[in-house]
């Protein structure tokens, strides 16, 4: 069992040692690590902790993943509401708006980023002007929206189960310019 212990601990070959494990003891010696192993092991992890704790005081996730976590914080209601932002288009000679989705390769953007910044986004549809122009960017040869949409779907839960349609409430509304 020593043995085994000995080669677990050791980076060296234990064939190139030799029959004698006590003088392979003595003949390498254990190297300490540098000043500047020590370090780096200890600054990197205070960093991430910094942030970390930045994250959860600010309620961001602008330092994921090591933002905030309070997404993970609390249970859900299983008769409650589930709420979901979504992001629809008005296209030129359609009747209805169309459901975009809400993720970098169409929008240029992630769903949980605008959630993120919600209120602010809500109290300056502008800020959809980004979107627009990311969704005319990324596909050259769809038709330019008219209007973006900024929704939240709301979804009745029973026993953590969907009872029902989802509600549509629009929360913000910009003209594409």
């Amino acid at each position: 069992m020593e043995e085994k212990k000995r080669r677990l601990l050791t980076s060296q070959d234990p064939a190139a040692q030799g029959p004698d494990p006590a003088r392979s003891k003595l003949s390498t010696p254990v190297k300490p690590l540098s000043k500047v192993s020590i370090g780096w092991r200890i600054v990197v992890p205070a960093i991430a902790f910094v942030i970390l704790t930045c994250g959860q005081f600010l309620n961001t996730n602008d330092f994921f993943p090591l933002g905030s976590l309070t997404q993970y914080a609390t249970a859900k209601d299983l008769n409650g509401t589930v709420n979901s932002t979504c992001i629809e288009a008005q296209f030129p000679g359609e009747d209805e708006p169309r459901r975009l989705g809400f993720n970098a390769a169409t929008v240029g953007i992630e769903r949980g980023d605008v959630e993120s910044q919600l209120d602010r986004v809500i109290a300056h549809p502008e800020l959809l002007h980004s979107m627009a122009d990311s969704y005319i960017r990324l596909h050259p040869d769809e038709p330019k929206p008219e209007t973006m949409i900024l929704c939240r779907t709301t979804t009745q839960l029973q026993n953590g189960l969907a009872v029902g349609e989802p509600e549509q409430t629009t929360l913000a509304t910009w003209e594409v310019r």
